[in-house]
């Protein structure tokens, strides 16, 4: 059996993270409401963005260094904060942020131990 590589995991998160995202955007800040199959694909991918973060945090073995995501969170935090100002006419907020909650949430928990398997590898 082929074992399944550590960047695999790393770049799947990171694929569907954006996908994910990019539907969020999208659904908060059209006109006309999505159709509904949008967020059912959106809640799909969430379960994969869950199951491939809890693999990525499952494979790390080392302790993970923090720092990167509290650097992370720094800049980024401000920087959704200015946008969500900038576009404020037109975002719904209702759609937006009970998504963002939890998309801040998990990226920033799952960044150090994805850092972690992508050094790992690269040293073998």
């Amino acid at each position: 059996m082929t074992k399944i590589s550590n960047k695999f995991y790393i770049g799947t998160f990171i694929v569907l993270f954006v996908i994910s995202t990019t539907i969020l955007l999208i659904a908060s800040t059209a006109k006309t409401p999505v159709p509904a199959w949008g967020g059912y694909l959106d809640v799909g991918l969430v379960v994969l963005i869950t199951f491939t973060g809890i693999t990525i945090h499952q494979r790390n073995k080392t302790a993970p260094r923090y720092d990167v995501s509290h650097q992370i969170a720094i800049y980024l935090f401000p920087v959704i904060l200015v946008g969500m100002w900038l576009y404020r006419n037109s975002i719904d907020f209702n759609i937006l942020l009970p998504g963002l909650a939890w998309r801040t949430y998990l990226f920033p928990s799952i960044l150090p131990h994805g850092l972690n398997l992508w050094k790992l590898e690269q040293h073998q």
